[in-house]
């Protein structure tokens, strides 16, 4: 979804259209708002008659990941199914722009997503990944979440327990492959010529903030809590993976790593929504993946009352 807003005297605006990419041409700036954690925008550019559309990406903040995001999708759009960077610096990221609608929400069966989405994954886990990237590490994620939320001293005894009791089911592993870290449907982008009957053709991949060094496990487990898919969609969503790759795939290791990844992604929801009290669907969806770990009857303690009230 994105709106349009004034330009004028927005500083953000002007220092978009001061990007070399954009010299020598207009500009028609829109912020879309869709995105949780970075300022995106879509620049309609403008140069002899012609108009071309840009994805731009506002990094400010977001050092720590920037490079590795850039990096990754650079990668990624050289394989050829990641929009094209044109331009990059520390504090922009600029791409062509996906004409078309996120696979969110296109109109297809849930069984055609699920298809889309692990082809495009076995692709991430197939390529070699940058020198120096970031390795997962839960355990350092959670800790991070917990010191941002303030949480009290209850809360962090809790995610102390889930530490404890979860971390050592986490086998040591050599056998980690370059994941996305975050492959939920917003993130899928299906172009305008899209045809159902040819599924694996004319899809995009992108967002690439969260990109780690991982096993093939952690990221499809990531994949089934941030889509909220059901418990009885981890069998089909392996065997749609299995088509694309020769990577075997453990169940019980994608099990271990969704108590994880819902809790990751509840106290990163319950962060959006501590940061911005008007938020009310970072609340919900911080509730419905706490939930989603307590259904998992790990701790005797329920995480949406602990963390929610």
């Amino acid at each position: 979804m994105s709106v349009l807003v004034s330009e004028e005297n927005n500083p953000t605006y002007k220092e978009i259209k001061t990007l070399p990419c954009f010299a020598q041409g207009y500009c028609n700036v829109t912020a879309i708002i869709s995105g949780e954690s970075h300022a995106c925008f879509k620049v309609t550019f403008s140069k002899d008659g012609t108009e071309t559309s840009y994805f731009v990406k506002s990094l400010a903040g977001h050092q720590e990941t920037a490079k590795a995001e850039v990096a990754v999708n650079l990668l990624a759009a050289e394989a050829g199914f990641a929009p094209a960077i044109v331009y990059h610096s520390s504090l922009w990221l600029v791409c062509e722009y996906i004409h078309g609608e996120s696979l969110e929400k296109f109109s297809i069966t849930p069984i055609n997503k699920i298809t889309i989405a692990m082809n495009l994954m076995s692709k991430v886990h197939q390529l070699k990944h940058p020198s120096n990237h970031l390795v997962l590490s839960i355990k350092e994620l959670l800790l991070n979440l917990v010191s941002e939320i303030k949480a009290t001293h209850l809360q962090q005894g809790f995610v102390n327990e889930v530490i404890e009791k979860i971390m050592p089911l986490q086998l040591m592993s050599d056998n980690l492959v370059l994941c996305h870290g975050d492959v939920n449907y917003e993130n899928i982008r299906l172009s305008d010529s899209f045809n159902k009957d040819y599924l694996l053709d004319k899809t995009w991949l992108v967002d690439f903030e969260c990109s780690c060094l991982a096993e093939a496990e952690y990221d499809i487990a990531m994949f089934i809590a941030i889509n909220a898919l059901n418990a009885e969609d981890v069998e089909t969503v392996i065997k749609r993976y299995q088509q694309y790759t020769l990577i075997s795939i453990d169940d019980a290791k994608i099990r271990t790593y969704l108590a994880c990844c819902y809790l990751i992604n509840g106290l990163w929801y319950l962060k959006l929504a501590i940061d911005d009290k008007k938020n009310l669907i970072a609340r919900l969806k911080s509730r419905q993946q706490l939930v989603f770990f307590d259904q998992l009857m790990l701790l005797k303690n329920q995480a949406a009352n602990f963390f929610m009230g």
